[in-house]
């Protein structure tokens, strides 16, 4: 699932790429994405819509249009949003038809202009993207959502087991949804101190500081990686509960947090899996990976003689160094 990080990330992208564009039609062979209001409402709802703004909320992407309204968007497990050009063709099997790319980002390959508006031709039902995508990505195949946009392209979400959610809120009903009320606290925010780390992780202080780290009512956008880069960075092992974290350790994590964070922003996020950024293209924090996936193998921390282990913690894989993250 996409974290604190890949959400970032989309956001600039969109704020890069979308801003001031109008949402001319939207198509989708697969409304149950759309969550409120119906698939049909929500058409109508949001045609002739001015993207102003993006931002992210816990690992929600939050679309601000014109008339009052607020494109809710959460990636969920496996979804992406792209930005670019399509168009419809033919694949030759039993999908019928797909969207093909016709060109990679804005400023580097050509967009093909040959090919017809595809806004001319939503009336056809494509499935995914074939397979020969110009990136070569086949996690960008799977288009079951897109918005066309006033300057000839489209906004579309990529979602391979189709769980993303996106619904249209009031802006006067934001902090009262329900998705969004509970979140906690941004770990980047300059008000987030240790101590203020030290008061969330006390409402779960008989968890493991693994699984509270992960508790997005606790602390916003943090998951299964980035908890575990935290953790072994901290030197704290993923079992120790939070009521034994001295505040020592608490502070220890809290500089681990901001560390880890903003490292893989500055990467354009990890794609261990399948997320991608609006260009469908990788992030690149998957490189910089210091414990997670790496059981068996000796921990890259200097002089430490340890190896990388994986246990289950509330039912997620945790990844640590059996040597500085010892359990105390």
């Amino acid at each position: 699932m996409p974290e604190l990080p890949e959400v970032t990330t989309t956001v600039r992208g969109l704020n890069k790429c979308v801003k001031n564009l109008v949402i001319m039609d939207i198509w989708s062979d697969w409304p149950k994405l759309i969550k409120s209001p119906s698939f049909e409402d929500f058409k109508k709802s949001i045609r002739n819509k001015k993207i102003l703004e993006s931002e992210r909320w816990g690992k929600n992407i939050l679309i601000k249009l014109s008339d009052d309204k607020t494109l809710l968007i959460h990636m969920k497990m496996t979804g992406h949003l792209m930005y670019g050009k399509w168009r419809e063709a033919r694949n030759g099997d039993q999908h019928g038809w797909n969207w093909i790319p016709l060109g990679t980002r804005e400023g580097g390959a050509r967009l093909d202009a040959n090919f017809p508006d595809v806004s001319e031709q939503t009336s056809l039902a494509p499935r995914s993207l074939v397979r020969n995508h110009p990136l070569h990505d086949p996690y960008n195949r799977f288009i079951h959502l897109i918005f066309f946009l006033s300057n000839g392209r489209q906004l579309t979400l990529s979602d391979v087991r189709k769980f993303a959610k996106v619904l249209l809120i009031d802006n006067d009903k934001i902090a009262e949804h329900s998705g969004l009320k509970s979140i906690g606290p941004e770990p980047l925010n300059k008000n987030f101190t240790p101590k203020k780390l030290a008061e969330r992780l006390s409402k779960k202080s008989n968890w493991p500081v693994k699984q509270a780290l992960m508790s997005q009512e606790l602390v916003a956008g943090i998951g299964n990686i980035y908890s575990d880069e935290i953790l072994w960075r901290a030197g704290i092992h993923p079992l120790q509960k939070v009521s034994e974290t001295n505040q020592e350790k608490i502070r220890k994590i809290h500089a681990a947090m901001k560390t880890i964070l903003k490292k893989s922003i500055s990467f354009g996020g990890d794609s261990t899996s399948d997320y991608r950024n609006i260009h469908g293209e990788r992030g690149g924090f998957q490189h910089a990976h210091m414990v997670y996936r790496k059981t068996g193998k000796k921990c890259l921390r200097k002089n430490c003689r340890g190896k990388t282990e994986r246990i289950k913690v509330a039912g997620r894989s945790a990844h640590f160094c059996n040597h500085h993250q010892q359990l105390r």
